[in-house]
């Protein structure tokens, strides 16, 4: 029993350390690449870091399997926000205004993925919930309610059908 207990540590601290050290490599990569390309700078780049709790949640999930499958959810989150960040500031924070159903989207992601990380139907509700109102904001914002119409009739129709159909 002790030996497996000294076993387990020991993997424990492997991947601890592994996840560290990629941590602090990929920094200071980060800050000698900030130092040799000129139009890069830790002010566009910050985003990044995002990723390192990313790195962390994921070592946690692949140590831990099956019982943290819930970070699945912050980490899709975290890295769509990552990309949409770093798009942001190398074009322009003032894209915000006009692409804020970005922040519905991430969630909405993030509950699909779990969806597909567990197969239980319950993380397809909030899913297609968050991401149905970020496509419903989208298209008001690009002012084409026809896209509208046909989500809402879609919605409604698979509502009224669904009790009707044995899947």
């Amino acid at each position: 029993m002790e030996v497996i207990m000294e076993e387990k540590k020991s993997k424990e601290f492997k991947t601890g350390s592994f996840v560290l050290g990629a941590i602090l490599v990929g920094i200071g990569i980060l800050f000698l690449v900030v130092n040799f390309v000129p139009y890069l700078s830790v002010e566009k780049l910050w985003p990044l870091f995002i990723l390192v709790p990313v790195a962390i949640l994921i070592a946690v999930w692949l140590h831990y399997k099956e019982r943290a499958v819930g970070v699945v959810l912050p980490v899709i989150i975290l890295i769509f926000y990552c990309g949409y960040f770093l798009w942001l500031n190398f074009t322009s924070w003032y894209h915000v205004e006009t692409t804020w159903p970005n922040f519905i989207i991430a969630p909405g992601l993030g509950f699909l993925g779990l969806y597909f990380a567990t197969r239980k139907w319950e993380y397809l509700i909030p899913s297609f919930l968050l991401l149905t109102l970020a496509a419903i904001f989208y298209a008001a914002i690009i002012e084409n309610t026809i896209i509208v119409a046909a989500l809402l009739i879609l919605m409604g129709l698979l509502l009224i059908i669904k009790p009707l159909i044995k899947w």
